[in-house]
């Protein structure tokens, strides 16, 4: 801004007759001396000089060599404005579009961005287009605001560039034209815009208005990533990933996953899922960290992180396993907390809630089960069957769990002898009770369910066979069964 201002005075300097002071002011302004210049130029704005007015007021309202004051530069640039002054009148429309030393109006900050606009201010024809666009201080006007666009992006003004571009894109005020669109998308992109890069990369990798190029679309997403594009770097990444416009590079592709991840691109986890599909379960894992390094809650991330990991710990449990349950139960200490998600509804929340905390305890008993630490398999079972009682295949896990005490202890008690024994085998058999309760609410539940008919089968074998072991006879099992039912 301050380069705007001082080729302003370049340009005053040829215009203006010399005056005593004068190019004192402009040569302490250029020099850097504020404080020098606002004293030099005061004379010439109380004196009713326009230029001058407009200058002190840009001084006040920075701060340059004086204490800043908007109201102070609200107070001279609206002297200017009223003499005319283009650069006045649109400062003082930011000003009371803004609210900054002056009560915030929208209407008054049309009206001066609209004057300094029919003198061909490229700053103010875009704002006007912006104002009248949206319906801010003026009643809406997407068609005229498209006009005003188009004005200052033929002045060449980037951010109007990209707003007409907008504007065709959708078919904002003008008839769609997505070929125009993305015309106006290079200009501005070719000054530095960086949401036209993207857009324009995004629209050649998917044919948006052009035919698709994906080398195109890597040339325009680089130039927006370079400068810190989130999406940009996403997709980026996922061409690097599949080797389109670009040569594949895997582990380039997974630092870019990253970078965007560490800037909040949310389209992170759907990088991660692909990951997993392609089964390259490091890298989810990898990049899944990064994000939750900022996002530590995500618990509908952690969630499916906890289920994948799991997945792959039925073959690599040593690897794995521990990922598994270092996922699984932060999202069951969120779920537990009621650490609902702020985009997510009451009603939302609850379902989740009721769908994927009793899985999640039954993934990490299973870890459990598989790694051999039993007592934490039956802890976990035992808080399924507390959210959800008419669970069968937790009552049969929970059996399971029951029945390798038994038989543990079973053992045990066979290499004693006397009243040891005898303690042992009353200590294995109430245990085996145990299994026979747990496994009849597992068929009793399971019982005329064709989903579960696998599970109901063999169990009832098992149950009926373990049963008439532990009685002596099938009597009263029946009864036992029909007293779960539901």
């Amino acid at each position: 801004m301050k380069t705007r201002v001082l080729l302003c005075l370049v340009a005053t300097l040829a215009a203006i007759p010399a005056h005593a002071g004068w190019e004192d002011a402009v040569g302490a302004y250029n020099k850097g001396d504020y404080a020098t210049a606002a004293k030099e130029f005061r004379p010439f704005a109380e004196q009713g000089q326009a230029t001058a007015q407009y200058i002190l007021g840009w001084i006040y309202q920075n701060g340059d060599g004086v204490k800043q004051d908007l109201a102070e530069a609200a107070k001279w640039y609206q002297k200017a404005a009223e003499k005319g002054n283009a650069d006045a009148q649109y400062a003082l429309g930011s000003l009371y579009a803004a609210g900054g030393g002056v009560k915030r109006d929208d209407a008054e900050a049309v009206k001066w961005f609209r004057k300094a606009a029919e003198q061909n201010k490229a700053g103010a024809q875009y704002i006007l287009g912006y104002m009248l666009s949206a319906g801010e201080g003026v009643p809406k006007n997407e068609a005229e605001g498209l006009s005003w666009y188009r004005k200052a992006a033929d002045q060449g003004l980037p951010d109007a560039q990209y707003a007409l571009g907008l504007g065709l894109a959708y078919g904002k005020g003008a008839a769609k034209d997505e070929a125009e669109a993305n015309q106006w998308f290079k200009k501005a992109a070719e000054q530095g815009n960086v949401d036209a890069a993207y857009l324009l990369g995004y629209n050649y990798e998917t044919g948006v208005g052009t035919v698709p190029d994906y080398a195109e679309a890597v040339k325009w997403y680089r130039k927006a990533a370079e400068k810190n594009n989130g999406e940009a770097i996403y997709h980026l990444a996922t061409l690097m990933r599949d080797g389109k416009g670009v040569e594949r590079n895997d582990a380039e592709a997974l630092a870019l996953f990253k970078k965007s991840a560490e800037l909040g691109q949310g389209y992170t986890s759907i990088a991660i899922d692909e990951y997993v599909k392609k089964g390259q379960p490091d890298r989810a894992f990898e990049l899944a960290d990064t994000w939750l390094a900022k996002r530590p809650d995500d618990v509908q991330l952690l969630t499916v992180l906890g289920f994948a990991a799991a997945n792959e710990a039925r073959t690599n449990p040593t690897k794995y396993a521990p990922v598994a349950k270092k996922y699984g139960e932060k999202a069951i200490e969120l779920i537990e907390a009621n650490k609902k998600p702020e985009r997510v509804s009451d009603t939302e929340w609850a379902e989740y809630r009721n769908k994927w905390l009793p899985q999640l305890y039954l993934q990490l008993a299973a870890l459990a089960t598989k790694t051999g630490n039993l007592d934490e398999a039956r802890k976990k079972l035992e808080r399924v069957t507390q959210l959800n009682a008419k669970d069968a295949y937790a009552w049969y896990l929970l059996g399971q769990n029951h029945f390798n005490e038994y038989e543990k202890l079973n053992s045990e008690s066979k290499t004693m002898s006397g009243q040891a024994k005898t303690d042992a085998t009353a200590k294995a058999f109430a245990k085996l009770d145990q299994v026979i309760d747990y496994y009849a609410r597992a068929v009793a539940l399971s019982a005329g369910n064709t989903s579960q008919k696998d599970l109901y089968e063999p169990l009832l074998k098992d149950l009926t066979s373990i049963y008439d072991f532990r009685n002596g006879s099938k009597s009263g099992l029946d009864q036992l069964i029909a007293k779960y039912k539901q």
